[in-house]
């Protein structure tokens, strides 16, 4: 049945156009059979518009269209009402049906990727559920991620590899496996479902810290850059044969880096020492500036720790330290972390409920730096 011009035309106006989409939208929702009405806020020429099709009594109602006149203007005119929504906007979906197949695709690859998953990391109790489904949860497709989680975690174990060369063999990409990826995160966190599983142990995200990540890592003969993550210290007084210990007695009084691969090897605080940690570079490049080789240990977290941070300060052992960050939520962060890692760790200028930066109480903690007190 083809539509006539004119009816077309009609249908272009701003008010059957309206109407007609409304149509639309709920036939494509599911809307059938001759049931329910339209009711748009019409102007009055958009009623005369659409009145011109339905009886003579309509346009001056009030009411809605309903669908059984709509279907019944349109067939005095030789035109049904679904063809005429078809020439106009062209097939109409079912977008119930689209849902309902969405749902039963989306359904099918989650059981597919949870059986690839378990595949590669054992069969997880149902106290491991939940973590097994959150490591693919971000995914689009879980099968797809879950089947590239498989090739990596099924190339591990061999032989050392370093990260990056692992990435690089399997996606031609060294970053494909950084913890910036969903990638790398979904399988650092496989891996350690993987230990949870077969030691039965407990399971622990292993992307709260650096550490823990690189250690998920280690434990499958994967080697993480030694040489990237960084710690910012001053005048920090280390004995031993580490190579950091020759990096902080070369220059006493200006900040150094420290990388995480300086820190392997035989070091310690010496005896007595105390250790400030601050999360700005400011603080420290401060006290370098004001006190030199005078100022007091200071380490430098320059934001979330890094894995050659923690490396340093869980060394420490049981050593004092003065810890602060700036009193936002990332700062306090930061400190909660500290002292619940660090036995000998105590606030230094943080009272509970601190919002200042540090930048604000600078005099004070480069005073406290030298001095023989500390503040609050």
């Amino acid at each position: 049945m083809s539509v006539p011009g004119y009816l077309l035309a009609w249908a272009r106006l701003p008010g059957p156009a309206r109407l007609l989409a409304e149509v639309r939208r709920r036939r494509e929702r599911g809307w059938r059979g001759d049931r329910g009405e339209v009711s748009l806020d019409w102007s009055p020429s958009e009623r005369r518009d659409i009145g011109r099709f339905l009886k003579a009594d309509w346009r001056e109602s009030g009411r809605g269209v309903r669908a059984s006149e709509l279907r019944q203007g349109l067939r005095a005119h030789g035109a049904g009402l679904d063809e005429l929504l078809v020439a106009l906007g062209g097939p109409l979906r079912d977008l119930r049906g689209e849902r309902a197949e969405a749902e039963q695709a989306r359904e099918s690859d989650r059981a597919a990727g949870l059986a690839l998953l378990r595949g590669a990391v054992g069969d997880w109790g149902d106290d491991l559920t939940v973590v097994a489904r959150g490591i693919l949860q971000p995914a689009p497709s879980w099968a797809l991620l879950a089947g590239e989680v498989a090739d990596v975690l099924a190339a591990t174990g061999e032989e050392p590899r370093r990260l990056a060369e692992l990435a690089a063999a399997l996606f031609r990409d060294p970053h494909a496996l950084d913890r910036s990826t969903p990638l790398g995160r979904a399988c650092v966190r496989s891996l350690e479902l993987r230990r949870a599983v077969t030691e039965g142990g407990s399971y622990r995200d292993p992307l709260e810290d650096a550490q823990l990540w690189s250690a998920a890592w280690a434990g499958a003969g994967v080697i993480c850059d030694a040489v990237s993550a960084q710690v910012l210290v001053l005048n920090l007084p280390l004995t031993g044969n580490a190579p950091a210990v020759r990096l902080c007695h070369a220059a006493p009084g200006e900040p150094v880096w420290l990388t995480l691969r300086s820190l392997r090897g035989a070091w310690e605080l010496a005896g007595g020492a105390e250790v400030f940690v601050c999360e700005n570079p400011t603080v420290l490049e401060a006290a370098a500036d004001r006190h030199g080789a005078a100022s007091r240990p200071l380490v430098c977290t320059f934001g979330l720790p890094s894995q050659a941070t923690w490396e340093l300060l869980t060394g420490l052992g049981e050593v004092r330290c003065q810890v602060r960050a700036d009193g936002d939520v990332v700062g306090w962060r930061i400190v909660k972390q500290l002292r619940a890692r660090l036995p000998g760790a105590f606030t230094w200028r943080m009272p509970e409920g601190c919002t200042a930066y540090e930048e604000e109480l600078l005099e004070d903690l480069l005073s406290d730096l030298k001095g023989d007190t500390l503040g609050p």
